[in-house]
């Protein structure tokens, strides 16, 4: 636990007390301005990976990469975020974060090669990763705690809606109709906006500083961890997990590097994270929450995107926009949330685990759909899915970060936003593994089937070839067109077969989740500190 004699807090944006309520609205619009960015850098490796490989003659591999290098920085600000902020001052430290991610963002442009592809998306990821948990932070002191409903409800429009809903579309057109590079400066201007109104209102923000100590041995052996982690979460899948003895290296170094971070850490004197907020039980909860929720969503994302492209046969815009399709209701359900619980007694628990009801129905039903579902068939499922994102974060982020005093607002936010994103990465790694295992599994059922001395391929042939020869196909050329849609029809039905085992899988996280969510609340509330009353 941090050492309250060592620890000197440092209290933001002191001036915010005494502004005009549009100055801090214009706050919440450009740290919005300014989460819209970071949404976008973060999806270009996964969403575009094929675009960066031809871009740059890059393999897959190298491109993942590129993931890797952007998660440790962005992981590592998000818990380094409130020592910067006591180090060198609010001011400094927030206005930094912001014109090094615009910077960042729009040199993206302009990379010539993939080293140079590398270092920008480092830099995007640390400035992203300070600006979010700085914004929050900020955000959670500046509005009274009546106004953090509908506050908190808009940031999440741009740090969690945002990316799970718009961004794949928002890069698929933009790719598919320009070119990749175009996607930064798209979006670059926002964070021109952001930039130049925290510039104009600079001394709004606090440069009020305090010493601290500079750790080398503990920020390398952070580092390390989160170097090892991310690179398993990412390369994992892609090499067999244990199969591929870098991974197990990996694993073995980060968790002898959190061993021993553990170890200094716990001796006394000056700790190197805060780790005050972990006294309160909302706290807690809501950071063991909020990693379900991000296995959940943002793996969902990726299985969607996968039936899209894999089974319907949609290209990259239109993938995108099946994901639109619920952000209309994903919006509403943000503010819908985050009003009842400011103007009502709703219990957020209630909310939470309405949520978790609300996302399995949808992945259930997504789980039995068939190869030739229609995209109003789709849609319908994903807006439930919409539905489902607003009741879980809003009041997830309320319950959580709501309730601590504000001199650990910012490292809250840093620690919750970590969570997320370590949800996120499990997630995803753990629905490619399902998806690539369950593939495999029915290829080869389905290689028996259509092998041309089964009984049923040859009669599909024979059918498709008399459907072929009555639009003029001659007999040459009709055979070989029938086994190849054969085979295409083959593999539409062993990846739609194993999508729908990844969507039935989610939802029965989530049925075996819903007891586990309900003890973990009982069991904050029980021994943890109840909520800070301000």
């Amino acid at each position: 636990m941090s050492n309250a004699a060592t620890a000197i807090e440092v209290k933001p944006a002191q001036s915010f007390a005494d502004s005009f309520c549009f100055e801090k609205i214009g706050f919440l619009f450009a740290v919005g301005c300014l989460v819209l960015l970071d949404g976008v850098n973060g999806a270009m490796c996964s969403t575009l990976k094929p675009y960066l490989a031809g871009g740059f003659s890059a393999t897959p591999d190298q491109i993942t990469w590129g993931s890797i290098f952007y998660y440790v920085g962005k992981l590592y600000m998000l818990l380094l975020a409130a020592k910067l902020q006591q180090r060198f001052g609010q001011r400094w430290a927030f206005l930094t974060a912001s014109i090094g991610l615009t910077l960042a963002t729009a040199a993206g442009a302009f990379i010539p090669n993939y080293p140079l592809f590398l270092a920008v998306l480092l830099i995007q990821g640390c400035s992203g990763g300070a600006m979010i948990a700085l914004g929050q932070g900020t955000l959670l002191y500046i509005f009274p705690r009546r106004e953090q409903a509908l506050v908190q409800g808009a940031f999440a429009l741009a740090s969690v809606m945002f990316p799970a809903t718009i961004v794949p579309a928002f890069l698929g057109d933009w790719a598919y109709y320009f070119d990749w590079r175009f996607t930064y400066l798209g979006i670059a201007p926002f964070g021109l906006l952001g930039c130049g109104w925290l510039l104009w209102k600079r001394k709004l923000l606090s440069d009020s500083v305090s010493p601290t100590l500079f750790l080398p041995g503990r920020i390398i052996l952070m580092v390390a961890a989160l170097f090892a982690m991310v690179y398993v979460l990412q390369q994992g899948e892609r090499n067999r997990w244990l199969e591929y003895p870098p991974i197990v290296w990996a694993l073995l170094l980060a968790a002898a590097c959190i061993v021993g971070l553990v170890f200094i850490e716990s001796r006394g004197g000056e700790t190197f994270l805060p780790y005050g907020a972990f006294r309160y039980a909302n706290f807690t909860f809501g950071m063991c929450v909020i990693v379900l929720a991000g296995i959940a969503f943002f793996g969902s994302g990726f299985v969607i995107s996968g039936f899209a492209s894999g089974v319907l046969s949609y290209p990259v815009s239109v993938s995108g926009l099946v994901q639109l399709s619920g952000t209309f209701f994903a919006t509403v359900s943000f503010l819908t949330i985050g009003i009842l619980i400011r103007f009502t007694k709703l219990p957020p628990v209630f909310v939470i685990l309405s949520g978790l009801l609300l996302f399995g129905t949808s992945m259930l039903r997504l789980g039995v759909a068939p190869s030739d579902l229609n995209f109003e068939g789709f849609a319908s499922w994903l807006i439930l899915r919409g539905l489902a994102l607003g009741c879980q974060f809003i009041p997830l982020t309320l319950m959580a970060l709501t309730c601590l005093p504000p001199s650990e607002d910012v490292a809250a936010a840093g620690l919750f936003n970590f969570n997320r994103n370590i949800g996120a990465l499990i997630g995803i790694a753990w629905l490619q593994t399902l998806l690539e295992r369950k593939t495999d599994s029915n290829q080869t059922i389905f290689g028996n089937v259509v092998s041309l001395t089964s009984p049923n391929a040859t009669d599909y042939i024979h059918a498709t070839q008399q459907a072929l020869s009555t639009v003029g196909e001659s007999a040459s050329q009709s055979q070989a067109a029938a086994t190849a849609l054969m085979l295409q029809e083959a593999h539409r039905q062993w990846a739609s077969i194993a999508l729908n085992g990844c969507f039935e899988c989610l939802a029965m996280l989530f049925l075996f989740a819903f007891p586990v969510v309900a003890l973990a609340r009982v069991l904050t509330t029980r021994f943890l500190k109840p909520p800070v009353c301000l």
